[in-house]
């Protein structure tokens, strides 16, 4: 079995965000974070945003567990199928599926209440965009 941290392991800026919060957050926010599967910007760093306190949320789903990042935005993404009013992970939230622009990876949903929205996008889909790669957020 795959340990649960293996699945965040290669982003680095949630290391650095509990660790360095002050010294290093400026140069974290820059960071793009693109497709695994095709490398296509999908959001940055600067974009993720608490919900229920929290950045980071883990949920059972189909007997795994998958870790999602919240983001205000995330341009790299499309929205297919349907608005779901049911079975959300976030109570009160609507919810969309939500695939990579360039090659319909699922990469995480779209939530959608009365007063706001936000993507919460899965961790192990996402990859930080390397030096000399686009940087900054998708367009």
């Amino acid at each position: 079995m795959i340990p649960s941290w293996s699945k965040t392991d290669h982003l680095t800026y949630l290391k650095r965000r509990m660790i360095f919060e002050d010294d290093r957050k400026d140069q974290a926010g820059e960071t793009a974070l693109i497709c695994a599967s095709c490398r296509h910007p999908i959001t940055s760093v600067s974009e993720q945003t608490d919900v229920r306190g929290r950045h980071d949320h883990a949920f059972s789903y189909y007997r795994q567990i998958v870790r999602l990042g919240c983001f205000r935005t995330a341009p790299g993404c499309l929205g297919v199928q349907g608005i779901s009013h049911g079975y959300s992970w976030f109570r009160g939230y609507a919810w969309q599926i939500q695939v990579c622009r360039n090659c319909s990876t699922q990469l995480g949903w779209k939530y959608t209440s009365e007063d706001e929205s936000f993507y919460g996008l899965i961790f192990e889909t996402l990859r930080e965009a390397e030096s000399g790669q686009e940087n900054g957020t998708a367009v």
